[in-house]
Parts: structure tokens; C-alpha cells; sequence
């Protein structure tokens, strides 16, 4: 049942539990996540922009909905880190619920312009929209949390929430995409004061590497949606190498290597989503 991303933060909220976000760009992937769901949990399938370059974002909004008209829990359809509008059309149009306008590198009253553009966009058609506010490093994999005089404050948010009208805020707390190099200290504090501040659901990105005590004091604190990249796609990838490096058969076939990777990124997710329930 695809389903916007108010809607599954709506029962996030209700369950005092976080959703998960995985993104996908391929068939193994789509499979994975769904698969690790058991039919079960609500879970948010997210296609990076940056990924349409190898799979038009309009052929996986195709699979991906074709996947979940047989799947009987809430599943998001998630456009991550936009930064042009002309994506964001093409997503609505292709059928994406919901978008995430990454206005962060912009300074804050542009930021909630830009933000607040895509919110009026997006609600005429029933689509949610994620803003990001605060450091986050680009996408590209460094790990890097920057300086903590540039995570996100109670006042910004509180001034981005109001001003745009976003779904969920995406916050920076010593969070950092990629593989972080060393422990990950989260700014739970400031989490906390943040949640006091906005009544607007709040995300954490780049939780791959951040321990499980750590991810469930978040949610404890607020956070509704957590980010997992990294560390599903090199489970993938260490997987298919693996079992590429102990096969010697001349007859290997292509849909053997992706099988594995595929087991192992569904693995991951599945022991993900158990840490987000918070049973």
C-alpha cells in the first residue's frame, strides 16, 4: 500500500517508533527492503537524485509500484536530497509520495524560500516534503560531522518548521553521511531541545555506524524517520565480492552475484527495523 510520508510518520508517532528509510536503485534492492519488512513493517523506499543518472527515477517509481500494490503495509515512495525543481516535477509526475528538498547549503531565509516552493508544489497533489536544515556533508561518503557551531539550533528549526510548512525536518546533530571515521557523538541534548521547540517530525540522516543504544535514545527523543545507506549497500557489495572471489565456475551467471548481495542487504535492513520498533 503506497502511502505518503505524513501518513507513515502519523504512525510513527502513534507508536513512539521510527521508521526506517533505505534506499534502493535496482531490483535487489526494492526486493530486500520489502522483503525484510515480512509484510509488517511500515518502511520508506528512497531513490537519491543523484542515482538518476544510472536508473531514470521514472523506471523505479514503475517497479517500485508494481512491488508494493501486493505488499499489505504502509510503504513511501521517497525522492532523497532534490535540489532542482524540475526533479521534483518529474518524481510527482512519476508517482512518487513523497520528496526531500535539500535546501541546507543555502542560507536560512533562502532555505525556507526554496523549501517552501516545493511544500506548495507538493501538497496540491497529496505528496509530503522533507526539508534538511544544519550541516550535513555531501553525499560523499567522507563521514565527516563538521563543526558543531553549524548543527542545527531550536530556533532555526523552529523558524524552517513554521516558515515552510515541511512534513519532517531533517536535523544535523554530529550525524554525517557515509562512513563516519571514528565513534559518532550525537548532540542528544540539542535533539532534545529541538523536538521541545517544533511540533514537525524529525529525521536523522546518515545512521549507518551509529550504535543501536545511541539510534534508540534518538527516537526516545523525538526522531520519527532514520536514513540507512551505507551500510546496506557495501553489505551488498562486500557480499558479491565474496562470493565472486570463492567461485571459479566459467558459467557464472550475473543473476547468482546479485542474489547474494540482495540476501545480504535484506539482512541488514531486517535487523534495522527491529531496533526502530522499540518493542
Amino acid at each position: 500500500m503506497l502511502v505518503n510520508l505524513q501518513e507513515i510518520l502519523r504512525l510513527a508517532e502513534e507508536r513512539h517508533c521510527a521508521i526506517g528509510s533505505f534506499n534502493v536503485y535496482n531490483v535487489e534492492s526494492v526486493q530486500a527492503v520489502l522483503k525484510a519488512t515480512d509484510g509488517s513493517h511500515p518502511v520508506i523506499l528512497a531513490f537519491g537524485e543523484k542515482y538518476d543518472r544510472h536508473m531514470p527515477l521514472e523506471a523505479i517509481a514503475a517497479l517500485v509500484k508494481s512491488y508494493v500494490a501486493a505488499t499489505p503495509q504502509p510503504v513511501v515512495l521517497h525522492l532523497d536530497h532534490t535540489k532542482q525543481e524540475q526533479t521534483v516535477l518529474r518524481a510527482i509526475r512519476a508517482g512518487f509520495t513523497s520528496i526531500m528538498f535539500d535546501g541546507s547549503s543555502k542560507p536560512l531565509a533562502e532555505n525556507i524560500c526554496s523549501t517552501a516552493r516545493i511544500v506548495d508544489i507538493a501538497h496540491l497533489v497529496s505528496v509530503s516534503v522533507e526539508g534538511e536544515l544544519g550541516y550535513l556533508n555531501d553525499e560523499d561518503g567522507s563521514g565527516d560531522p563538521g563543526d558543531p557551531r553549524s548543527y542545527t539550533t531550536p530556533q532555526e528549526a523552529q523558524a524552517f518548521s513554521e516558515g515552510t510548512g515541511v512534513d519532517a525536518l531533517a536535523i544535523s546533530i554530529g550525524n554525517a553521511h557515509g562512513l563516519y571515521k571514528g565513534t559518532p557523538h550525537l548532540d542528544l541534548a540539542r535533539l532534545s531541545a529541538i523536538a521541545q521547540s517544533v511540533e514537525t517530525p524529525l529525521v536523522l540522516h546518515g545512521s549507518s555506524g551509529i550504535s543501536r543504544d545511541t539510534l534508540q535514545e534518538a527516537i526516545r527523543r523525538g526522531i520519527r524517520k532514520i536514513n540507512i545507506n551505507t551500510e546496506v549497500s557495501t553489505s551488498g557489495v562486500r557480499a558479491a565480492r565474496e562470493y565472486l572471489t570463492a567461485q571459479d565456475d566459467p558459467n557464472l551467471r550475473f543473476e547468482q552475484v546479485a542474489k547474494q548481495a540482495e540476501l545480504a542487504m535484506e539482512n541488514v535492513v531486517r535487523e534495522y527495523l527491529d531496533w526502530f520498533d522499540l518493542k
